[in-house]
């Protein structure tokens, strides 16, 4: 019997280590067969359906090409053009789930608002009325599928995750104004797999204290530790990875963009230069889910150094989606 059947993904959090390691041994024992070409048609004549209320590359590239590698179909939902984005008389949500569960074997669902929370709320909502397994493509405040991803490459590359620094940091970008469900999410698992991790950011842009303190209760039960810091320099120091994406402030929903815009241009130095990684480990690795804003948040030549992993961390959203996917459908 197959413990994972039917189960929702909508947070890291909700699966136990021992479920994590499941993915990952499988998504691992799916990279090594995809580059044999060895069949892996677990899914055959099945169907995801995905509803995109955002934009997004990788996302939907990588579940496409996951469900056609897996011998199944994923649908391309934008709920603009269905009833569930009717502006007039919107289709219910619980009607939508039901439906596509009487037609398919799983929803991805992104989906994210200015104000923290609201996006999650409708995944969960989504959730709860279908009958087959739900997973989160992103919403404001999780990104389980990312973070799968980039705990997967982090091991590929160190082997041991335990006592690694793990510097969560956020960075300058004038012309994005981004959710926080990467550093919430990636703060949050990789203390439970042993690693010191470090979120520093300016004063502005603190993560809601939900999720700092699972970080906390994270650290605690799985033997790493988590801090926070408002210096760049001090944090870089002696780090083994280093994780540098801007996000928005909890207030964007509250004050709105162009008052977003200013806070982000107080902070035009927070970009990882070279002479930044040499605070960092000799082995250190540069980590980012992209899309990354060149030269603001990263300098391009470190994205494009001998240290820099992001299309190792890119192609791995493959894998391990192909591993929840076929775990859960």
């Amino acid at each position: 019997m197959n413990p994972f059947k039917n189960r929702h993904l909508l947070t890291c959090q909700e699966w136990s280590v021992e479920d994590i390691e499941r993915v990952l041994d499988l998504a691992s024992d799916l990279k090594q067969k995809a580059r044999i070409g060895v069949t892996t048609d677990y899914l055959k004549n099945k169907t995801f359906f995905m509803l995109f209320y955002a934009s997004s590359t990788r996302t939907r590239n990588s579940f496409e090409a996951a469900m056609t590698q897996l011998g199944g179909h994923a649908h391309f939902l934008n709920p603009k053009t269905m009833r569930a984005g009717d502006t007039g008389a919107p289709e219910e949500i619980a009607d939508t789930a039901k439906v596509l569960s009487r037609y398919g074997h799983g929803i991805g669902i992104r989906i994210y608002f200015p104000e923290f929370g609201e996006g999650e709320k409708v995944i969960r909502e989504y959730a709860k009325h279908a009958t087959i397994p739900v997973i989160s493509m992103e919403s404001d405040v999780y990104h389980p599928c990312q973070a799968l991803a980039d705990l997967m490459t982090i091991r590929e590359k160190f082997k041991e995750t335990k006592r690694l620094k793990y510097v969560q940091a956020w960075a300058h970008s004038p012309n994005a104004l981004r959710v926080s469900a990467v550093p919430n999410s990636n703060i949050q698992i990789m203390p439970r797999f042993g690693m010191d991790v470090t979120f520093v950011r300016p004063p502005e842009f603190k993560l809601h204290p939900d999720i700092t303190n699972q970080a906390r209760i994270s650290a605690e039960t799985g033997g790493g530790s988590y801090t926070e810091t408002d210096y760049l320099e001090e944090a870089l120091k002696d780090a083994d990875v280093i994780y540098m994406r801007q996000h928005s402030t909890l207030d964007y929903g509250k004050h709105g963009p162009e008052k977003e815009q200013q806070i982000i241009d107080k902070y035009s130095d927070w970009t990882l230069t070279n002479d930044l990684m040499k605070l960092a480990k000799k082995r250190a690795v540069v980590m980012h889910c992209l899309p990354v804003d060149r030269d603001h948040e990263i300098a391009s030549e470190v994205l494009d150094g001998p240290q820099s992993i992001i299309y190792d961390e890119a192609e791995n959203r493959l894998h391990v989606q192909k591993a929840v996917l076929s775990l859960v459908m």
